[in-house]
């Protein structure tokens, strides 16, 4: 009967690839059809310990990059799943402006097939970069918090409600170098700062770019005692070397 139900679900309601739009075969694991799944650029050494960011010679290993050795960033590391490029560029950006949240299962499903969750262990919180709250009514979710459900379901350890955004910003992308940090100066508050001190969180954001939204609010929740600030993202910009 389930084997039924299932095939009358494939005819009703047939899968196509969360990228390039091409139909798929019955009941497929992940959205993606084989062009584009062997196309999504997955991140791994050589890297920076520090920021993730991803190095093009394999050569000497992980080592810090010179913006971190330069500037110490206020998290202690930060990881991405992907690089932020096509196919994945596109579908994140219907996930986040056009609410396509069917990518979530099949961006779960690959996550724990990869060593990013495992190097995010140990955990007490697990907190996404909160939107303004005119910001969440005009898209009407956040994308931080949907992603951190996706990949810890049922995690009583996500909390929305410990970090908050004071105030609304212009969106960092209008923005570059030192304006970056300027818009986000003094926007990040703690709620609640004794369920901050002492423990180790791991903040969830959608995409890393220069880092400083999570540098912002890794400083925010260090300040409030936090003893370890990690950051998780579906993917990071791809720098020039």
């Amino acid at each position: 009967m389930k084997l039924f139900f299932k095939a009358l679900l494939d005819l009703l309601l047939p899968s196509f690839c969360l990228s390039c739009e091409k139909p798929l075969g019955p009941s497929p694991e992940l959205l993606f059809c084989p062009d584009c799944l062997e196309r999504l650029h997955h991140i791994q050494s050589p890297l920076c310990p520090c920021c993730g960011r991803t190095y093009l010679v394999a050569a000497g290993g992980d080592h810090h990059c010179g913006i971190c050795l330069a500037t110490p960033r206020h998290f202690n590391r930060a990881r991405a799943l992907f690089l932020y490029e096509e196919p994945i560029k596109k579908v994140i950006h219907r996930f986040k402006y056009r609410g396509m949240t069917t990518c979530l299962p099949s961006f779960a499903r690959v996550a724990h097939n990869l060593p990013q969750l495992a190097e995010m262990a140990g955990a007490d919180w697990i907190v996404p970069v909160p939107l303004h709250p005119s910001r969440l009514q005009e898209r009407g979710f956040n994308q931080a918090l949907l992603l951190a459900r996706a990949l810890f379901p049922k995690d009583r350890r996500i909390s929305s409600s410990l970090l908050v955004r004071s105030h609304p910003t212009e969106p960092q992308t209008s923005f570059n170098g030192k304006a970056r940090r300027t818009n986000l100066k003094n926007v990040f508050a703690v709620v609640k700062p004794q369920k901050v001190a002492g423990k180790k969180i791991l903040l969830i954001d959608d995409v890393f770019t220069t880092g400083t939204t999570v540098n912002e609010c890794a400083r925010v929740l260090k300040k409030c005692g936090a003893t370890e600030v990690m950051v998780l993202t579906l993917a990071r910009v791809k720098e020039d070397y």
